[in-house]
């Protein structure tokens, strides 16, 4: 089957895409009953299923034909988690079942409206509590700790009930790789499951972002900024826009809907993967951040002027994102310099940049903090879900300076160290699953 070309994509007051011209889609290569034009629309098909097992694709039309034929061989991946994958048209939901009969459903991705988050609170965990939240699905009794198995079994029920969304990271791709075999598998379809193809764009796209908009606030260009929505249902967002697996305004209409489509499978096949991935060291990485560390204790600086220098030295190392944004803003190769007190209050108004940038302050001027390789995925994307997300449950030691961090900044406290802490929150910010707002509260 091939489509040729594809109007854009939007949603009616149902929820459904509208009708696309007849002229829009063609089907080739099918039988006669469905090798007419139809419209991209849920008024014509009911769903799409792939079977990669069989090696068929199977149409089903809202008027009763019900066609199947053989896929072809290049569409068929070798030994893939994924056996089966439907794509329904009435809740415009992908469904993937895995080769072990796990279902996963995808929330599709609608690029003409806001991300729908229908009213539900963000919830952001770091990797160990994904884990934790992993036993309590697949059996509590490996969870210990009542409080935290009580508390993972209730954002179970929210996440499953439309309570609450659950992004997911390009930073949780990273630290999964690091599993094999069945607990990769159950930690893996457990975050596909209750994240629902939610995600949070990659930090780097984050950080461009934010830069462009702290160089237009200096400019007084502020009007007509772009809007990025930072936890979407986008397909490939958490990749990021310079790869191939992500998405632009540039991508074509129909490259979008295809997208969306095979990205659920894309992402769960990396879930899933049963094969360890032997970690970088990131030995460049941590003894440069450790000489940064060392040279600030040798200066013996008062307290201040060590977290001066430390901000400065943080603005060195990430001035590239900014000096971007206002050549292209600015068509000039000129950049301004700022006083201290100036970077401060540069970076701190944005939502990212101002945690990491902290992050980075308490770690230069820490001398007993060591570097390690976990911390360029912590201190970024922990920092990236605080900033954007609703609540965070993180790892304890960047958990606390985050929290510590947004209280320096001002800024609600919503980042936690436990499930059970999170939770409590979550439930406290008034997050209910849909059965809970049924009047008996039964759901029926």
């Amino acid at each position: 089957m091939t489509i040729s070309r594809v109007s854009p994509i939007h949603k009616t007051s149902s929820g459904l895409p509208d009708s696309a011209s007849a002229d829009d889609v063609k089907l080739r290569d099918c039988p006669q009953t469905v090798k007419d034009r139809y419209l991209l629309s849920a008024d014509v098909y009911k769903y799409w299923q792939i079977d990669f097992q069989n090696g068929t694709i199977r149409i089903v039309t809202q008027d009763g034909r019900d066609v199947e034929e053989e896929l072809e061989a290049k569409y068929r991946p070798q030994q893939s988690p994924i056996a089966r994958t439907i794509f329904d048209w009435e809740q415009w939901w992908i469904w993937s079942i895995t080769t072990r009969d796990d279902v996963i459903i995808t929330e599709g991705f609608n690029p003409n409206s806001s991300p729908p988050f229908s009213g539900r609170p963000s919830v952001y965990l770091n990797r160990n509590h994904w884990r934790t939240v992993s036993d309590a699905l697949h059996d509590p009794t490996r969870v210990e700790n009542a409080d935290e198995r009580r508390a993972a079994l209730d954002l179970i029920r929210l996440a499953r009930d439309a309570g609450v969304v659950m992004p997911l990271s390009m930073g949780h791709l990273l630290e999964t790789a690091g599993l094999h075999g069945d607990r990769r598998y159950e930690v893996g379809v457990t975050m596909a499951r209750l994240s629902a193809g939610w995600q949070i764009r990659n930090p780097v796209d984050l950080r461009k972002q934010e830069a462009e908009l702290t160089i237009r606030a200096h400019l007084g260009l502020t009007a007509g900024a772009p809007v990025v929505h930072p936890i979407v249902t986008e397909p490939g967002a958490l990749y990021g826009s310079d790869t191939t697996l992500g998405i632009s305004d540039e991508t074509s209409d129909a490259d979008k809907f295809l997208a969306m489509l095979t990205m659920p499978n894309v992402l769960l096949s990396m879930l899933l993967d049963p094969e360890q991935t032997p970690k970088h060291p990131l030995t460049a990485w941590v003894d440069h951040h450790a000489r940064i560390t060392s040279q600030i204790r040798q200066e013996n600086l008062p307290k201040e002027k060590r977290r001066a220098t430390a901000r400065r030295r943080y603005w060195n190392e990430n001035i590239g994102f900014y000096a971007a944004a206002y050549r292209r803003l600015t068509n000039s190769a000129d950049f301004p310099s700022f006083s201290d007190r100036e970077l401060a209050t540069l970076l701190s108004g944005s939502p990212m940049a101002g945690l990491v940038s902290e992050l980075f302050v308490r770690r230069f001027v820490d001398h007993m903090s060591k570097w390690r390789r976990n911390d360029l995925i912590d201190m970024f994307h922990l920092s990236s879900a605080a900033a954007y997300a609703d609540y965070v449950c993180a790892e304890a030691h960047t958990g606390r300076q985050l929290r510590d961090a947004q209280n320096a900044l001002r800024r609600p406290a919503t980042v936690f160290t436990s499930l059970n802490d999170l939770v409590t929150a979550v439930r406290g910010g008034g997050a209910r699953a849909e059965a809970e707002c049924q009047p008996d509260g039964s759901g029926s």
